[in-house]
């Protein structure tokens, strides 16, 4: 009997991560390097604390997805790559979601809101289109509004 996995492997879909994990790690470096030179006092804790973190959990989710190339059993590598991708991309989502706060309260509620909005449809239409999904993507999507509540939402109550 064949294990079912929430993780589905796609090694076209895992190369095509790793090419955009590498040009969000080189806007990221550029961006915190603009940070340091202009000021990091003029930014929130929380925005330079999740771009730092982004870096590394991007750079795994690189490495982790160029496995999936060429072992046979890639679930794990899967695995780690979604979340590590995942992680590190939300933490991209809700540093700019902060840095909206410091132009406007209104501004950053506006943009975390249509972001999960977004998701949650995003996510609908996955569903609707293949309902044997139907776990893996709540699943997703909770993981992410987590995520998205803790490191951003949170700040702006």
């Amino acid at each position: 009997m064949e294990e079912k996995y929430i993780f589905q492997t796609n090694p076209q879909k895992s190369a095509n991560k790793v090419t955009i994990n590498s040009l969000m790690m080189g806007s990221l470096f550029f961006i915190l390097t603009l940070i340091i030179t202009l000021d990091p006092n003029k930014f929130s804790p929380a925005i330079i604390f999740q771009l730092f973190l982004a870096v590394p959990m991007l750079y795994v989710s690189s490495l982790a997805y160029s496995k999936i190339g060429y072992w046979k059993e890639t679930f794990e590598w899967d695995a780690l790559g979604w979340f590590t991708n995942t992680i590190g991309n939300l933490f991209v989502i809700n540093a700019i979601g902060l840095l909206a706060l410091k132009f406007s309260q209104t501004l950053s509620v506006l943009y975390f809101s249509l972001f999960c909005l977004l998701m949650i449809i995003y996510t609908f239409i996955n569903i609707r289109q293949n309902k044997k999904i139907l776990f893996e993507k709540i699943f997703k999507l909770v993981f992410l509004l987590v995520i998205v509540f803790f490191g951003g939402i949170l700040f702006i109550l």
